[in-house]
């Protein structure tokens, strides 16, 4: 090769191999989801949130003051904090929370093992349990606390388990540092579901109490779980 044809190759392939190489980050980054782009699942979502039922079999529920705090850590996308009683025996009750955040490093300050210590609990116990609801096995974490007083000691158990869209439902905050790793699914944000009960029940009621408020909404976190992600 002569070295007029190399000057001439080398004069046209660096544009050509630079033209190709900004192309292609052209094409990535058209590609690269944006907080923007996920506006509707989020629309979606607080639309199906608002239609938890308030009665779901014997159970009534009430809603409760979420507090001020609490909104300002989690900037949630639609937050329910509701007391459910059963008619059909007034000493049943617990209360169902639901928080679903646009950005799923929100959720990471809101998590049992953080919330119920900072308000003077004590954490007794915490263990991997998987549930039934309706027709899903929900994995998640059981935890037991106590807040102790000078006359008095009170125990609630607390079912929690977490949602990023795009992957199998989390068991604990672990899962939800790991997609918050990935910037695409990160936008699609992440929901956290407790049960707190009191700390009286046996496990086969508690189970069953989880079974009745969780598993009337299993449409709802099937909604949560997909995200409009279709990879």
């Amino acid at each position: 090769m002569n070295n007029r044809i190399r000057k001439f190759l080398l004069v046209t392939t660096a544009p050509l191999v630079t033209a190709a190489l900004l192309g292609g980050m052209a094409m990535e980054n058209s590609t690269h989801i944006k907080p923007q782009n996920v506006e509707a699942f989020h629309d979606e979502a607080k639309a199906a949130l608002d239609e938890v039922p308030y009665v779901i079999g014997s159970w009534v529920g009430k809603d409760e003051a979420v507090p001020i705090e609490a909104v300002k850590l989690l900037r949630p996308n639609r937050i329910i904090s509701r007391t459910y009683v059963d008619v059909a025996d007034v000493n049943r009750r617990a209360s169902l929370l639901i928080v679903q955040c646009r950005d799923s490093r929100d959720m990471m300050g809101h998590y049992p093992p953080v919330c119920y210590p900072g308000q003077g609990e004590v954490m007794i116990s915490a263990r991997k349990r998987d549930w039934k609801a309706g027709n899903m096995t929900i994995p998640g974490m059981e935890y037991l606390f106590e807040r102790r007083g000078h006359e008095f000691t009170t125990r609630r158990y607390v079912y929690d388990f977490m949602i990023v869209p795009g992957v199998p439902i989390i068991r604990d905050m672990d899962g939800v540092f790991r997609a918050a790793e990935d910037y695409q699914r990160r936008y699609f944000g992440a929901a956290q579901f407790q049960v707190v009960m009191n700390g009286d029940l046996s496990e086969a009621d508690r189970d069953e109490i989880f079974n009745v408020l969780i598993g009337a909404n299993t449409k709802i976190i099937r909604l949560l779980m997909n995200g409009g992600i279709t990879k």
